[in-house]
């Protein structure tokens, strides 16, 4: 989303107030556009490259949201055996699978537009009033803010459901490798069609949380709600940093 700034003196008692009519203000119609949820992949990634104002960094970062839980969705899929379900490790993965709520995440993009939408009417209409103004830009920010949000939620939750992940989605994938390099070494159990995909969500769904977190900054969020933010970064820069360092399950 084009930038917008709050205006210069904003306390975190005006923000709060902000915030709360965000949630509590009717967004206006969203301009003539797919749902992003029912847009193939081709077409969105057209229109972000688009010169037109949405989608936008925020809807970029929303969709890439989308993907890691995806991701990792679906190597909660793959948990989801037998031997999982008598280990408990398939209610681990189906408790995740239902947290990973994907469509929620794309209606962010959505979301994002047509907060947009609501600035450019506020910056239009002389009649509007300095509440409903006011209540339109909170809801601007508010977008990346909750996405921020979901996106750490999901990392934490995917962290914890590691350990159970079915291990095949690791080990054949390094299996499928090695033969791939040595014709004779052969795989002992069919690949699993996928790599670390829990892992790779996680990757996904951090990146997106610092660019929605980039689009947040530029509204000039309070003190207090930056670092609050920054640190729901660092924790999923923890996370991302002890599995690249090999340091977490599986």
């Amino acid at each position: 989303m084009p930038e917008l700034k709050l205006e210069t003196g904003n306390t975190e008692e005006q923000w709060a107030m902000l915030s709360a009519l965000a949630h509590t203000t009717a967004a206006a119609p969203a301009a003539k556009q797919s749902p992003t949820a029912d847009q193939i992949v081709g077409e969105f990634v057209a229109a972000l490259a688009a010169k037109q104002p949405t989608p936008g960094g925020g809807a970029a970062a929303a969709v890439g949201a989308a993907v890691g839980a995806a991701a990792a969705a679906m190597a909660a899929a793959y948990t989801t055996r037998k031997k999982d379900r008598e280990s408990g490790a398939a209610a681990a993965a189906e408790a995740l699978i239902a947290t990973l709520d994907t469509a929620a995440v794309l209606a962010a993009a959505d979301a994002d537009a047509v907060a947009y939408a609501d600035l450019q009417r506020s910056w239009k209409d002389a009649d509007m009033s300095a509440e409903e103004k006011a209540a339109v830009e909170a809801r601007a920010l508010a977008v990346p803010v909750q996405l921020v949000e979901r996106c750490h939620a999901y990392v934490l939750a995917i962290q914890a459901f590691l350990p159970s992940c079915n291990p095949n989605i690791t080990s054949d994938a390094k299996a499928a490798l090695t033969a791939h390099h040595s014709p004779s070494a052969r795989p002992s159990v069919t690949p699993a069609p996928t790599t670390p995909l829990a892992k790779v969500g996680i990757h996904q769904l951090a990146g997106a949380a610092r660019a929605a977190f980039q689009t947040a900054l530029v509204n000039s969020p309070p003190a207090a709600e930056r670092e609050r933010l920054r640190g729901l970064l660092r924790e999923m820069r923890e996370v991302e940093e002890a599995l690249l360092e090999g340091e977490a399950c599986p």
